[in-house]
């Protein structure tokens, strides 16, 4: 007979002890560490909206992510609610802003009321929605001057672009043209009681921030004249030869912007004058790629447009300018402005009616 296999036994399970006080313990710690996690994320939110107080303080309302969008805003809503309008109204980029002064304009030609809302760093793709959407509707002119430079029509110009960008998909922007979503408007409701939430737009962008914070004020945007010698930063110089002159190029979306805005205007009734602004010529047209040809190729271009829209042009550049009118190439000092205001007035006064 064979022998049967002997089976092993089946080990007892081993038992596990579970100690409650130490679970009860741990529980307990586990839930006395939430509180203490929220105390210190509050303590932290609390401390950064202490600084962003204090940045606040220095910064402007970035609405229009640009100060001076901002106030020349908030100057024609002013005049829009009082009834307020402009007979004549100048747009275009720094060199308009800098250069003409309202009320010698208005000493001088005679011609009625004048508003300057000339926006730096703006191109013809910015001066076109800006005019047409902002300007004319707020404060009704009878005639628009359009300053000209020819960093205006470069299509490659990269700080046109930039600018263009930002005032487009600005906050300020999308409220004005009752374009803004949900998220804008909370934003804009919780603006009024969180100054980090109303700083958000430099926290985004820190080069804004670091450029734009003054401990002594946030900056309006107003011109201020940096100085009656003509003496050009070297970063200008940089910028406007890679950033504003780059790659020159014409005949494209600048070009198709201005034709628009001007066709626009004509359309509801309101007078256009294109005005040609002076510059230092032994340096800016250097910094054209092409240097003098790439200006003469903008300067035909201009010449086109200008007799095929049948427009008024004004050019002053038709003046001996030297360096004793400038502080830079493109604007002018104190003196300049004097001359390029009694040349524009003049000019303007004889245009036949």
């Amino acid at each position: 007979m064979s022998a049967i296999p002997t089976i092993a036994p089946t080990p007892e399970p081993e038992l596990i002890a579970i100690d409650t006080d130490n679970h009860t313990t741990s529980f307990f710690s586990l839930r006395g560490r939430r509180p203490k996690a929220i105390l210190i994320a509050l303590a932290v939110i609390l401390v950064v909206e202490l600084i962003a107080q204090v940045l606040a303080r220095g910064l402007p309302n970035p609405d229009w992510n640009f100060p001076q969008t901002d106030r020349k805003v908030g100057q024609m809503e002013a005049m829009a609610a009082a009834g307020e309008t402009a007979d004549v109204v100048l747009v275009g980029n720094s060199s308009v802003n800098a250069a003409f002064l309202t009320d010698d304009l208005e000493a001088e030609s005679g011609l009625g009321s004048f508003y300057n809302a000339g926006l730096d760093g703006s191109s013809m793709r910015l001066t076109e929605d800006w005019t047409l959407n902002v300007v004319v509707p707020l404060i009704s002119p009878e005639t628009v001057v359009i300053g000209l430079t020819s960093r205006d029509l470069n299509d490659e110009s990269v700080s046109n672009a930039e600018v263009f960008d930002k005032y487009f998909t600005s906050r300020g922007r999308a409220r004005f043209m009752g374009e803004d979503t949900l998220g804008q408007r909370v934003q804009r409701a919780l603006s009024g009681v969180s100054a980090l939430v109303r700083i958000s737009p430099f926290i985004r962008d820190p080069a804004s921030l670091v450029t734009q914070y003054n401990p002594g004020g946030p900056n309006t945007g107003e011109f201020i004249l940096p100085g009656e010698e003509y003496n050009p930063r070297p970063l200008d110089v940089t910028r406007t030869r890679e950033r504003a002159l780059n790659d020159y190029a014409l005949g494209g979306l600048e070009l198709d912007s201005i034709t628009r805005l001007v066709q626009e205007l004509e359309s509801q009734g309101i007078d256009v004058v294109i005005v040609e602004m002076p510059y230092v010529a032994e340096d800016y047209l250097d910094l054209h790629p092409n240097g003098v040809a790439d200006y003469n190729d903008y300067r035909a271009v201009v010449a086109d447009f200008t007799t095929s829209q049948g427009l008024a042009y004004i050019d002053l550049t038709d003046y001996p300018w030297t360096t004793a009118e400038f502080y830079d190439f493109l604007h002018v000092n104190s003196t300049g402005i004097a001359i390029v205001n009694t040349m524009l007035a003049e000019a303007l006064a004889a245009l036949p009616s």
